[in-house]
């Protein structure tokens, strides 16, 4: 079991997007509901702004009053967009999560003899446990936040250009760093991430092959030695 290179990471994602063809209404609303609740946030310091300019500064009572409700009315949107979006994004992930252990449990189980003799039992158990547990993370997750980070990020930039663009352009002045160390810290990161894939299916392969062979340690009264080999590598993990 080789690392993926960055050239098939759309191919993964592909696959990963075929996988969640059956939940596509779960979805969807979810995505609906993310940009539903993105608004609500990008809406608050609007009437905020409006509740101070025309309400306060004027002594102008009725705006300021509407501008309060509708501040509430905006905010319990954005609550219940928010509670609900996490509601059917998790239900496309868990689904997506079965589907994908019940394939490649199946695919498992049509390896031929030598490829389990070739792979340690405890990187194969990894690759179907705590790595299927990643993909569930983006599913779940990962994808949430980033269509909401973009979402919020491209609205507040459109509101700042039509409130000050004075203001946007001072903000946009630390943007090139910004930049440099998100991409800096993506690379880094994910070497990092898989670097600790691989280090995890070693240690749970020394689990296995000790839990297998249980009986023949105890038997030569190898416990203590095992007991070494294992804390050296969960150390080196």
């Amino acid at each position: 079991m080789s690392r993926r290179d960055r050239a098939a990471a759309p191919h993964v994602l592909r696959r990963c997007a075929a996988f969640l063809r059956p939940y596509r209404r779960e979805v969807t609303i979810g995505l609906a509901l993310v940009v539903t609740s993105t608004a609500a946030i990008i809406a608050g310091p609007l009437l905020l702004r409006r509740g101070i300019d025309r309400g306060i500064m004027p002594g102008d009572g009725r705006t300021l009053n509407l501008t309060v409700a509708a501040y509430v009315v905006v905010a319990t949107v954005g609550y219940a967009a928010t509670r609900y979006q996490v509601l059917y994004i998790s239900r496309a992930g868990e689904g997506f999560l079965r589907d994908l252990r019940q394939r490649v449990f199946d695919h498992l189980l049509k390896l031929s003899m030598p490829f389990y003799d070739r792979q340690k039992a405890g990187v194969i158990v990894s690759r179907m446990t705590s790595d299927v547990d990643s993909l569930q993370e983006l599913v779940q997750l990962g994808v949430l936040q980033l269509t909401q980070a973009l979402l919020l990020i491209t609205g507040s930039l459109v509101v700042l250009a039509l409130v000050s663009w004075k203001l946007l352009l001072i903000c946009l002045i630390p943007a090139p760093l910004l930049v440099y160390a998100t991409i800096k810290f993506q690379r880094d990161s994910n070497r990092a991430y898989l670097t600790v894939r691989d280090r995890i299916g070693l240690t749970l392969s020394a689990l296995q092959e000790g839990i297998t062979g249980v009986r023949v340690i105890q038997a030569y009264g190898r416990e203590s030695v095992e007991t070494e080999r294992f804390a050296h590598r969960n150390r080196s993990g």
